[in-house]
């Protein structure tokens, strides 16, 4: 393996794109009154911290200091505990918000080259789920959730091509999905959409449907809307298509609201291997059972990332405790987590994201050249002890 002449964190920060956050720096004029903190200095601080695992300011300054002779090629600076906690709290964290979204379109090649499609379509298939991250109401007063209790809510648009978010929407934690659904998070025209039963709402299918998105959600088992109509279309073993229509909407079509009677598909799928039964909602009538089932079950991806991001990057306790402060940290766990899939997904080792992460941890101030690195780790491979032999009486 070669040697390479700056730290492997270095070679890390060394993939983000300066141009654009120069251009980005320069609109939001983040560096303006920056007590000799710059922008990028706050950035590569934050990564610190997310790449590291620290635990507070203390911990980034101090690991920044001692780190310093490794850092002087970047052209960063060292940055103190009380300086880093005034930027957090006081610069605009929305620089940071339109940098991760640069980033997405900057290496979407690379994210979307090994993904393969649940099924055969031209249309972009994305996943809308929310997360709640809790937060102690007595730090965090802004963030009230319940009595003793507060928390944010991260409202996800999943692109299952990248598998990285579309879009991030953060609320209180008190807001429902189906509200955020319809006043925060911006859904691409003509797109396949996997929702959960969390967002079940008639008129807000009324909407995507004109909207021309399709959209895949299962079907409530305590529904309490009458099926006026029915009709059987295909039916087999192993599924069954319905075309239905819904007492509500009949209704408003009634009183004049609707001006013509919207019509859903219901189809029951039966999984082979537990062999049971489920029920999907959707507006598409071309899509065959299957692949009903199959965009449903890529929904899942959605709930791999959160978990993916809340064990693996530091998102659920903060070094800072003003809605600023948070929000840093939070975008700049988003463009730690991008960088990482791009090393994954560039690298010929099998990695898993958490392996990964963990020996760049382990690694982030040695001098390995990343590439080489990353497609031959000095992993020592696990062997497999062989049993002992059995004892013989004869």
């Amino acid at each position: 393996m070669r040697r390479a002449t700056v730290s492997m964190f270095a070679q890390i920060v060394q993939l983000l794109p300066q141009s654009l956050f120069f251009k980005l720096v320069q609109k939001y004029q983040t560096d303006k009154a920056s007590k000799g903190i710059s922008t990028r200095d706050q950035l590569i601080a934050m990564m610190f911290c997310q790449l590291s695992g620290a635990e507070s300011l203390r911990e980034i300054a101090d690991g920044l200091y001692s780190s310093l002779g490794k850092l002087n090629h970047l052209g960063a600076h060292a940055i103190g505990r009380s300086s880093l906690s005034y930027v957090n709290q006081h610069r605009d964290y929305h620089v940071y918000e339109e940098f991760y979204y640069g980033l997405l379109e900057h290496f979407r090649s690379v994210l979307t080259a090994a993904r393969v499609k649940p099924i055969c379509t031209d249309k972009k298939i994305f996943s809308l789920d929310s997360t709640t991250i809790g937060l102690c109401l007595k730090l965090f007063d802004w963030a009230r959730f319940r009595t003793t209790k507060g928390g944010i809510k991260l409202h996800t648009l999943l692109d299952n091509d990248t598998l990285m978010p579309q879009f991030i929407a953060v609320s209180e934690a008190a807001v429902s999905d189906i509200k955020a659904a319809r006043t925060l998070v911006d859904i691409p025209q003509n797109c396949i959409l996997a929702i959960d039963r969390g967002y079940y709402d008639f008129r807000w299918y009324r909407q995507l449907s004109k909207r021309h998105i399709t959209f895949v959600t299962r079907i409530k088992e305590n529904i309490k809307l009458k099926r006026v109509k029915r009709i059987l279309v295909d039916k087999n073993e192993n599924w069954g298509c319905y075309e239905i229509t819904l007492q509500s909407d009949e209704t408003a079509h009634e009183k004049g609201r609707l001006k013509t009677i919207p019509k859903y598909r219901l189809v029951q799928w039966k999984d082979k291997e537990s062999g049971r039964w489920f029920e999907y909602l959707t507006n598409d009538f071309k899509l065959s059972a299957e692949e009903i089932a199959a965009i449903y079950k890529d929904r899942w991806q959605i709930e791999l990332f959160f978990k993916k991001l809340k064990q693996n990057l530091k998102i659920k306790t903060f070094v800072g405790t003003t809605l600023n402060a948070v929000m840093v940290q939070i975008w700049t766990a988003l463009v730690v987590t991008l960088l990482l899939e791009v090393l994954k997904r560039r690298s010929k080792y099998p990695w898993s994201f958490s392996r990964l992460r963990n020996y760049i941890r382990q690694n982030l101030m040695t001098y390995k050249d990343l590439n080489d690195w990353l497609n031959e780790p000095d992993i020592v491979p696990i062997k497999t002890r062989e049993s002992p032999p059995q004892a013989c009486l004869f």
